[in-house]
């Protein structure tokens, strides 16, 4: 006896049942896979396309801006990096500047008439037989000389003040009231 594909005792074909018999039109066009669009179904589709259309715009969206926070703090500091280069640079030139100044200047120190210049007018020395004098104040333009006067301005303040203004007037060469 032969196996039978089904329960109900039909011998097997060869997709394992039988064929059936007497399949007309009607049917054969009811099971065809393709179908013709309806209206009803194609927005269904896009509706469908438009929820994976904005699935993979948010997980695009999603990627793109963790690549963002990901380069934000490597770009923040190449910025910071290049003001500060910027800024070492700058100094540099300044720095460059200043030595040149002073180069000129130990230049002149070599000079001795520019000693000689400097020592009188820094340190008030003179030539052996020379007389110097230091005027204290600030010279006054196109005045007369004042009247002698016998009386003295009256003293104010703490001797020690006092002291100390005769002091810092002559390291700034000004006159002080007594």
């Amino acid at each position: 006896m032969r196996a039978t594909g089904n329960r109900a005792g039909r011998p097997a074909g060869a997709a394992g049942r039988a064929p059936k018999a007497g399949r007309d039109d009607a049917s054969r066009r009811r099971r065809s896979r393709a179908g013709i669009p309806t209206r009803t179904q194609r927005p269904a589709v896009v509706r469908a396309r438009r929820a994976n259309l904005t699935a993979r715009a948010a997980i695009l969206a999603v990627a793109l801006a963790s690549v963002a926070l990901a380069l934000a703090l490597p770009f923040k500091i190449w910025v910071a990096q290049r003001g500060q280069i910027h800024a070492l640079q700058s100094q540099t030139k300044a720095q460059q500047r200043h030595v040149v100044q002073l180069r000129q200047q130990e230049q002149r120190w070599n000079d001795p008439a520019y000693i000689k210049q400097q020592a009188r007018l820094r340190l008030h020395y003179a030539m052996p037989g020379e007389t110097t004098y230091v005027v204290l104040g600030k010279p006054k333009a196109h005045r007369h000389h004042p009247a002698v006067t016998t009386t003295s301005p009256a003293l104010t303040g703490p001797w020690y003040s006092r002291l100390w203004e005769s002091v810092q007037a002559a390291g700034k060469g000004a006159s002080v009231a007594p």
